[in-house]
């Protein structure tokens, strides 16, 4: 590819209380990839996540994130939400923090009515259900709009119409040339909107497109 790379992961090596996850890893995400990230539990998938949004430190090698910071969206399976404020509040709160700016709640509404908490606007988000919270949790990255989004099995314990509107948010951002990294607790039931996998084994990542997979062809990294 000619464009620059969002993200780029020099010879990475990552130990964890003394245990190695994975060595010398390489490789490239570009604008308009989502890369579904698999590998059973404890292979560092989150890990990975989190030294890209720079939460954790690699034990070695250099990963370059190519844009600035508040453009990177990390949505996981805990909520960041603050039990005392509402809905609205929430969303003011956090749009200042990550951008700087102060939007109208006229604004906040409309993204409230993406992700059907409307409704609850101005209730306090300590009452939500597991899904509401999520998807309000959704609207703080709506908000956000960011241009590298941090998934880490965001859609663990959410209901079929919560999953599905998560999965709208994925297109979303798909359409808007985002690079999404994703770590799924049910991979086959996302794979259909990744373009790319990674993953982690016996202390090795592979890359893999996933018409490359489809042809039996893999990468190592």
């Amino acid at each position: 590819m000619n464009q620059e790379p969002v993200l780029k992961f020099d010879k990475v090596t990552k130990t964890f209380d003394l245990r190695l996850l994975y060595k010398n890893v390489t490789f490239s995400v570009y604008k308009n990839q989502t890369l579904l990230i698999t590998g059973k539990n404890g292979t560092g998938k989150t890990t990975l996540l989190k030294m890209i949004a720079g939460l954790m430190p690699t034990s070695n090698g250099l990963i370059h994130v190519n844009i600035e910071k508040n453009k990177i969206g990390y949505l996981g399976h805990q909520t960041f939400i603050y039990p005392h404020l509402s809905a609205i509040e929430n969303l003011r709160f956090w749009t200042q923090a990550f951008r700087g700016i102060c939007i109208s709640d006229d604004e906040i509404l409309e993204i409230l009515k993406k992700v059907r908490l409307e409704k609850f606007s101005h209730d306090h988000a300590g009452i939500f259900s597991r899904g509401m919270a999520q998807r309000l949790n959704i609207a703080r990255i709506l908000l956000q709009d960011p241009q590298l989004l941090l998934f880490d099995e965001p859609s663990t314990g959410l209901d079929k119409e919560s999953k599905l509107l998560f999965h709208n948010v994925v297109q979303e951002f798909q359409g808007k040339n985002a690079a999404i990294l994703w770590v799924s607790h049910a991979p086959q039931e996302d794979s259909f909107l990744a373009s790319h996998e990674i993953h982690i084994e016996d202390k090795q990542v592979t890359l893999t497109s996933l018409q490359e997979k489809t042809n039996g062809e893999q990468t190592h990294v």
